[in-house]
């Protein structure tokens, strides 16, 4: 166990493979970095086979995985952003101003925010976009990905992953519309750039486009959907609308683009797949998951609007530590665990041969005792002989006395050690560890020191020592927190007796 964990931490290092999946009510789309991209139809029922199984195949084990939500899975909003409040904090900040328009409890939200075009919020104050997503639905794709054996890394969204696309059909950053038809739904983004504008989801299905006797009506409604958006981009974003719209569809026979041409003000073109080397069309459901790829290929460090729904909350506790630091801590612990077991053993060597002598001795006063025994009985009582027997039986029940204790001794410091150091090894969380140890098992005083990534650990740690049967009814009267001069880690002490503290 320990060799296969400490080549996955050390794994994490190199250069690993890029895996992007978005996994839908019909199927799991994926495409790598190095742009193979595929699409598999399963239920829901079936999805962790189907994606293990594709795992196996392509030889995806460990690697970095990005998830792309699908439109309807999350919500996005606008809101003024709050003065005084940290980036990192932002997210869960305002998801709670969302509780009128989400139809579950913000409390039960996962989210983030991107910032908000400054040049489109026409005066309505520093704007952010704020994602909310349910985190039901979340932890079990983030089981999935894990189930499979995949490092997943983060949750994006499907307009930013859309948004990858813009810049090679808008080089000169004036504009561009895209139209994304799935079964059920469509998608339209509007970008400059590489900054999302405005993202738009068009209620008409692909059987309502098929079917003869619903087409035209379909036809018109995502036709009026589309010039809506565009309208509201130039009329309250302030932006000069696209003059082309590129349209993706999965039914390549149905000429959507100029179905929807006659009722749209700008031209409507099936999405040229030239620009980005690709021989013959992509399949449309695999799009989302292929533009989300794009990004490793160009580097994502200029992008500004960025969003990680992977949060802390959802992460295994056994990934917020890093590689190196994850490693420190295990190198740490097993050396405290092995001095601790060769102090125990030490001791332990050291009373029992002492125990030993005290028994040799002992068997030479009971040689003398029998052999005094036998002097008096055979010859009449001496006085001196009374007193001498007297001071050596007195002797032999003083030394029978202390080897009782020492044996007693013996039992209960390897009880003492074993046990409160096993619910030390224990009980420790992720993101804590362990720096001194120190254990008197005669007085019953514990002492404790360490580091931790937030100071909230600590308590939580003392806690689950005190359901430890080695800790029942252990008071911790000394607790010190100090912080390191860099501010990465939180050093801490903590002792049982009220006037002491932990090791130094």
């Amino acid at each position: 166990m320990a060799p296969r964990l400490i080549k996955k931490l050390l794994g994490r290092s190199g250069k690993r493979q890029r895996l992007y999946l978005e996994v839908r009510p019909d199927g799991i789309a994926w495409a790598e970095s190095g742009g193979s991209a595929g699409f598999l139809d399963c239920p829901p029922a079936k999805r962790e086979q189907v994606l293990g199984a594709l795992s196996s195949e392509r030889s995806w084990s460990g690697a970095d995985t990005t998830l792309v939500l699908p439109l309807d899975q999350y919500q996005v909003f606008q809101l003024e952003r709050p003065e005084g409040v940290d980036e990192s904090e932002l997210g869960d900040a305002l998801k709670w101003k969302l509780k009128d328009f989400l139809d579950f409890n913000p409390s039960d939200a996962v989210s983030d925010v991107f910032p908000f075009p400054e040049d489109a919020s026409r005066g309505r104050g520093n704007l952010v976009n704020v994602v909310a997503a349910r985190k039901s639905l979340v932890s079990e794709l983030v089981a999935l990905v894990e189930n499979c054996g995949l490092a997943l890394i983060s949750i994006d969204i499907a307009e930013l992953a859309l948004r990858n696309l813009v810049p090679r059909i808008d080089p000169d950053h004036r504009g561009a519309a895209l139209v994304h038809m799935r079964e059920r739904f469509g998608q339209m983004i509007v970008c400059k750039g590489e900054t999302l504008y405005l993202s738009r989801r068009l209620d008409v299905t692909s059987d309502d486009l098929r079917d003869a006797s619903s087409q035209e009506n379909a036809v018109q409604s995502l036709a009026l959907e589309m010039q809506r958006s565009l309208d509201y981009y130039e009329s309250q974003l302030g932006q000069v609308p696209p003059a082309v719209i590129r349209l993706v569809a999965r039914d390549n026979v149905l000429p959507l683009s100029s179905m929807l041409a006659s009722y749209v003000a700008a031209s409507v073109e099936t999405l040229d797949w030239a620009p980005f080397g690709l021989d013959q069309d992509l399949d449309s459901r695999c799009l989302v998951a292929w533009a989300a790829s794009l990004v490793s290929a160009g580097g994502d460090d200029g992008l500004v609007q960025q969003v990680n729904l992977y949060t802390d909350e959802l992460r295994p506790r056994r990934e917020q530590l890093q590689a190196g630091a994850a490693l420190a801590v295990l190198v740490l612990a097993l050396f405290a665990i092995a001095v601790a077991a060769g102090v125990v053993r030490y001791q332990e060597s050291g009373l029992q041969a002492d125990t030993t002598a005290l028994q040799q001795q002992n068997e030479q006063l009971r040689s003398s005792v029998e052999q005094l025994t036998n002097e008096v009985e055979a010859r009449q009582p001496d006085p001196e002989v009374e007193a001498a027997l007297e001071r050596v039986t007195a002797t032999l029940a003083r030394r029978q006395r202390l080897l009782e204790r020492v044996e007693n001794l013996i039992a209960t410091e390897t009880a003492g050690f074993s046990a409160p150091l096993s619910a030390l090894a224990r009980q420790v969380p992720q993101g804590l560890w362990l720096t001194n140890i120190r254990l008197d098992a005669r007085q019953g005083d514990v002492g404790l020191a360490g580091k931790t990534q937030a100071g909230r650990l600590v308590p939580v740690y003392l806690e689950k020592l005190g359901d430890e049967p080695a800790f029942a009814g252990k008071t911790f009267g000394s607790f010190r927190l100090d912080r390191e001069e860099d501010g990465r880690w939180i050093e801490f002490r903590v002792a049982t007796s009220a006037d002491g503290e932990g090791s130094r």
